[in-house]
């Protein structure tokens, strides 16, 4: 057996009682450093891919198609048909937007008016995938029908049943501006899981999109295609062949291109920070090989007169420093999937300590009552964040992380198996 890996092991085993107190600490420094890099990671990217994964399928599509003059034309029909005969394409979806003012007796609200065709629920998968029903159903059948985003319904007080006022800007010949109130039931209220734009929307049929002024107004054609994150090109060049030259075509990069640099930005920055604290903890190997080699100064000594040589003392320091790195990323890879897997029940749980704990103190102090709906501590307040973050797990991060950690362990290694290659048996064995 090569005898510099038998005198690493030799030094890592858990029967000798002053080896395994000391390497224990190097280990459980590298694992739990490790720990936060993981769980980042992977509740990032979930972040990341859940929040995308709404703004596409039930907000901004894969590909907007968009016609400069604004207007509804019989040809659009043939275009729509042909559009759906692209290879890849999934769902074509015409679709009128516009600003509005919603009022009722409990409150009032800036909407975002999406004029959608009464069956898309049944027509488009990716947006009933994404959008949960909190009440009634997504029936835009009746023209005087509309369906609410949850956190607007909220803030407007209403519920299956009751009505909403709209109020829109509609421009008359030359300069004058006029207002337009509608009425609308509502036939059912959804959720995305994203606070941000369920406040927004308020769906009405197709058919109503008349009450938008085509001057505060815009009509898009969306589409759904397989694979939104690989081959868009390909596709966007096929929809300009059948498009005439006066249609745009965005894609949902273009269109989302500042968001989703925002969040790509602060996870590298997150991910940047958490790879200081795991090099930063890799230096505990570094001073543990140091003392290792202080206390091993005699033995080595003996060791190098009786034939080892200094490359292979170089190499036991590296190996020792390397099983260090290994064990202490297993621990930590296993600690930080475990979190990342159960981090909602995680962040779930000290939420309702911290805002228990309140209470108890609330009682202590004299005071009475619950915490205020409004008032309780969130780690991740659902109108920034979603309300239930996605599990993803990249086993090449994973890696890619856990490589980071064991290369960390090893560069820690070079200068005290260097110092240790330098040892010269005569003048430590002299002193003695």
């Amino acid at each position: 057996m090569n005898i510099s890996l038998f005198l690493a092991f030799r030094y890592l085993s858990p029967l000798r009682t002053g080896s395994i107190r000391r390497v224990r600490g190097a280990i459980l420094s590298i694992g739990l450093s490790l720990v936060p890099l993981i769980v980042v990671l992977q509740v990032s990217d979930g972040m990341i891919q859940g929040i995308t994964a709404r703004i596409l399928e039930v907000g901004t599509y894969h590909l907007q198609v968009l016609n400069p003059s604004n207007t509804s034309s019989p040809a659009e029909v043939f275009l729509i048909s042909e559009l759906r005969t692209v290879r890849t394409v999934l769902s074509v979806t015409e679709e009128t937007q516009g600003v509005a003012l919603a009022y009722t007796k409990g409150g009032n609200a800036g909407v975002t008016i999406r004029a959608v065709p009464p069956r898309l629920w049944e027509l488009d998968k990716g947006f009933a995938r994404f959008m949960r029903l909190v009440e009634g159903t997504f029936d835009l059948s009746d023209p005087r029908s509309a369906v609410l985003g949850a956190e607007l319904a909220s803030k407007l007080k209403v519920h299956l049943g009751d009505t909403v006022k709209v109020v829109t800007p509609y421009s008359m010949e030359g300069d004058s501006v006029l207002s337009r109130v509608s009425t609308f039931t509502v036939k059912g209220v959804v959720s995305s899981g994203y606070q941000e734009l369920d406040k927004l929307w308020l769906f009405i049929s197709q058919e109503r999109s008349r009450i938008l002024s085509p001057r505060a107004s815009r009509k898009l054609i969306g589409i759904k295609v397989e694979n939104p994150f690989r081959g868009l090109l390909p596709v966007v060049q096929e929809v300009y062949r059948i498009l005439p030259r006066s249609y745009r075509v965005y894609t949902w990069e273009e269109l989302e291109s500042s968001r989703y640099l925002s969040f790509r930005t602060t996870q590298y920055l997150l991910i940047f920070i958490m790879a200081l604290i795991l090099a930063v903890a890799s230096v505990n190997i570094s001073s543990t090989l140091i003392l290792l080699q202080i206390e091993k100064r005699d033995e080595l000594a003996i060791l190098r007169s009786m034939g080892l040589s200094s490359n292979q003392t170089i190499r036991l320091f590296y190996y020792i420093g390397t099983w260090l790195g290994v064990l202490g990323t297993l621990v930590g890879v296993s600690i930080g999937l475990a979190m990342a897997v159960y981090i909602n029940e995680i962040i779930g749980g000290i939420e309702f300590l911290l805002n228990n704990g309140w209470e108890v103190i609330r009682s202590i102090l004299g005071g009475t009552g619950m915490v205020e709906e409004g008032r309780k501590i969130l780690i991740l307040n659902p109108q920034f964040y979603l309300e239930r973050i996605p599990i993803v797990i990249d086993p090449a991060k994973v890696f890619g992380a856990a490589f980071f950690a064991v290369l960390l362990s090893v560069l820690a290694s070079i200068l005290p198996a260097r110092t240790a290659g330098r040892l010269k048996p005569l003048e430590v064995l002299v002193k003695h």
